[in-house]
């Protein structure tokens, strides 16, 4: 099933900016996919951290984790019971090196499209990120593009002129 999640924006470097819309012309995705894909593709790769960190969550709060992620895909995070005791051994957020530059662009999206797990998965790691929606999601993008520019998506855009082609 998918699931339509609330961002109606994200920020990104002007640098990126022109990245993101570059890639966007050439392969005439919507930029709206672009970061759905981007999303999807950390949520992905720390899978495991996150599944890991949602587990914790469910036993602290005393709950299944079938009913932790019932919860936290249909209604929310706030809507769980409170905890019942202390998560300890949280290993270290993936995102905790990647920080935003001060000149940064909005950018409006309005929601993204994500799978029922990928959806709860992103909404614990934005609570245990301690940052919002747009942050955690700002911040993936640009370790997204500052990890992938060049070994995935330049040589793309720069073949669109045909002297470029090697």
């Amino acid at each position: 099933m998918v699931w339509r999640f609330s961002v109606t924006y994200y920020y990104v470097s002007p640098q990126n900016a022109e990245r993101i819309d570059a890639f966007r012309e050439l392969s005439g995705d919507s930029e709206k996919g672009l970061i759905t894909q981007f999303v999807r593709g950390w949520i992905g790769i720390n899978r495991k951290y996150y599944l890991d960190l949602a587990k914790k969550d469910a036993s602290a709060r005393d709950i299944s984790f079938k009913q932790w992620g019932e919860t936290v895909v249909k209604e929310g995070i706030e809507f769980l019971p409170r905890y019942n005791h202390e998560i300890k051994d949280i290993p270290p957020n993936p995102l905790r090196d990647v920080a935003l530059s001060p000149d940064v662009i909005r950018k409006g999206i309005n929601y993204i499209s994500l799978g029922t797990q990928n959806l709860a998965l992103l909404r614990v790691g934005i609570h245990y990120d301690r940052d919002n929606a747009i942050g955690f999601v700002s911040r993936i993008v640009k370790e997204h593009l500052d990890r992938n520019w060049d070994r995935l998506y330049a040589s793309q855009v720069e073949a669109e002129n045909f002297e470029n082609w090697q």
